[in-house]
């Protein structure tokens, strides 16, 4: 009966650990965009005035203000 429990409390403890261990991805539906948007730079490492959600595409930002920058 103590090896049972026993055993029981190591599989629990190995399946919480590897769940720890393992990095998730966001899961963003289609139709839905992520919270941050990254700056666009091109490989000399220079920035553009273009921004994405880390895919293939890029948007360029709408307006400027001095109050409230690019957006």
């Amino acid at each position: 009966m103590k090896c049972i429990l026993f055993n029981i409390l190591m599989l629990a403890c190995v399946i919480l650990v590897v769940e720890a261990i393992q990095p998730r991805a966001p899961n963003f539906q289609y139709f839905e965009r992520p919270k941050y948007r990254y700056p666009y730079y091109d490989e000399n490492g220079v920035g553009r005035l273009l921004y994405g959600y880390g895919d293939d595409k890029l948007y360029q930002y709408k307006s400027f203000t001095p109050l409230e920058g690019i957006h």
